[in-house]
């Protein structure tokens, strides 16, 4: 007899674990649900909810790390750790349900939402993008002042560079005609759209893959989904389109990005501060992707991007990097840390090679879309990654 420890990396090495026991069909995916262990973070819960949901918890076998405050029954709210498994989940969420505190019933609706939803999908105009594994969107940016010094101004360049990026891999085209570097002022609207729309006519005519506008106009956004654009990239999540850009992104069935920035570029990178980073950012990202929902645009056709370098310091990107996967819970994650100044504060220098390793970490923390300028040596190092961080799936 051997006794060893099993490495579960991901939901994938625990199938292939458990299927080499050769184990009967009808266990084989409660076993499974059995090895799904979920940690959850619960802020700000009334204390006598946590009081209840800690013994519905120990009754089905689980537990809630509570605030000392709270089993001394002191009135008030709490941030609490919930521990379970995915197969004891459900029976959890029943109990809760059936609980007369509007605290319980809404977590019961949380829980469901956060730990039993199924495989992410991203769509655009019923169309679909493949993101079992992460893809890569090309950045094009018609402006010279971009920050990562690569701007056209003439379209024709734009579109062999489009050209490029999708032989080399690319599922996702991203044009943005107004550059968002810390410091930088806000582009009128006429002269955006006279930048990208002529980029866009000539790569839409060029290339097969979906194609992303990285603009938070809704004037700009009309026009570029009337000339072919699939994706409205918006760094601002609605906070300028409104319910303008709500509805046409509902009527038109347009993919969408939203994305948290504190601030502007103007004064985005004034002494950010966060008293949670990534509570604040998933909270506010899952409240933006509520509001899309009141206009009709389902989950499917919402991705959310945390925004590293948007009004953040080098700790908060990195913390929000290893907290990427977090937000698969409200959709399909873009990871946009391509040439972020935050990385030569870390590696010490801006070359590409330190780059591409970014671009690597991002989607080994769960990013499903990368958005990036160096193209070829994404593809080429997410060719690695399939072979070891294949995509998580969720059992129900």
């Amino acid at each position: 007899m051997f006794v060893r420890k099993a490495v579960i990396n991901n939901i994938n090495d625990l199938i292939d674990i458990i299927k080499k026991t050769k184990c009967h069909n009808s266990v084989y995916e409660s076993f499974i649900k059995k090895g799904i262990f979920n940690i959850i973070i619960i802020e700000k819960i009334d204390n006598i909810s946590a009081n209840i949901l800690k013994q519905e918890a120990i009754s089905i076998g689980s537990d809630v790390a509570i605030n000392k405050d709270i089993s001394k029954f002191k009135k008030g709210v709490s941030d609490v750790v919930l521990f379970v498994s995915s197969y004891k989940i459900n029976k959890l969420i029943e109990k809760l349900e059936i609980q007369c505190f509007s605290d319980l019933k809404r977590l019961a609706v949380e829980l469901k939402s956060i730990t039993l939803c199924n495989e992410k999908k991203f769509k655009y105009k019923n169309c679909e993008i493949d993101i079992s594994n992460p893809v890569v969107m090309g950045i094009i940016n018609m402006d010279l002042n971009s920050f990562s010094g690569d701007g056209f101004i003439n379209p024709d360049l734009a579109c062999k560079r489009a050209i490029e990026f999708e032989k080399n891999g690319a599922k996702i085209i991203d044009i943005g005609g107004e550059s968002s570097r810390p410091g930088s002022d806000m582009l009128d609207v006429k002269i955006e759209i006279n930048r990208v729309i002529p980029a866009l006519k000539k790569i839409r005519k060029n290339v097969s893959i979906p194609i992303s506008i990285d603009t938070y106009k809704y004037e700009t956004a009309k026009i570029a989904i009337e000339e072919g654009a699939d994706i409205i990239n918006d760094i601002f999540a609605l906070k300028y389109g409104g319910e303008k850009l709500a509805k046409l992104i509902s009527n038109t069935k347009t993919g969408i990005i939203i994305m948290h920035t504190r601030g502007i570029p103007k004064n985005m990178q004034i002494n950010p501060v966060y008293k949670n980073c990534v509570s604040e950012i998933y909270n506010f990202l899952n409240l933006k992707k509520k509001y899309l929902n009141n206009f009709g645009v389902e989950d499917d056709y919402i991705a959310v991007d945390p925004g590293i370098g948007f009004g953040k310091s080098v700790e908060h990107n990195i913390e929000l990097i290893k907290n990427m996967n977090i937000f698969s819970s409200i959709g399909v994650v873009v990871g946009a840390v391509s040439r972020k100044n935050f990385i030569k504060s870390i590696s010490g220098n801006n070359s590409k090679f330190s780059f591409v390793t970014m671009n690597f970490i991002a989607a080994l923390y769960g990013a499903n879309i990368l958005r990036v300028h160096d193209v070829k040596e994404t593809v080429d190092i997410l060719n690695i990654i399939k072979m070891f961080k294949r995509n998580i799936i969720n059992i129900n």
